[in-house]
């Protein structure tokens, strides 16, 4: 995103920041999700960025339960208005709640994932 000047040069920072205040790991069923965002100030232009990582990386819960949340697939938001980030928000809330889904991700090619991921958002009348 920072290479394509999508979002400031220190967007990470800004994103460890407010992940540091106000956590995004959600333990769901497996996978766990982390939905990582800042403040819509240090994006320039509208994107989401999805990983799907081979071993789990520790996040703090969302919710602020104190076990930590084994995440397996990231949605990395940078949205440069506040209702794009919760029109994000709840269109990804209802993906991660379909679990046969989320789990047919972890092994996805990337193409695949870009590819199912458009559908879901297409039957959910976003794009």
């Amino acid at each position: 995103m920072v290479t394509a000047e999508l979002v400031v040069p220190d967007f990470a920072d800004h994103v460890l920041e407010r992940e540091a205040t106000y956590p995004t790991g959600l333990p769901t069923e497996p996978p766990c999700v982390a939905i990582p965002h800042t403040d819509h100030k240090h994006v320039r232009h509208n994107a989401i960025a999805v990983g799907i990582l081979p071993e789990p990386v520790v996040f703090a819960d969302m919710g602020g339960d104190p076990d930590p949340v084994p995440v397996r697939v990231i949605f990395l938001l940078a949205l440069g208005e506040s209702n794009k980030q919760l029109n994000a928000l709840g269109w990804i809330m209802e993906m991660i709640q379909d679990t046969p889904f989320m789990c047919a991700l972890l092994t996805m090619e990337t193409t695949e994932i870009h590819t199912a991921i458009l559908n879901k958002m297409k039957e959910r009348g976003e794009i």
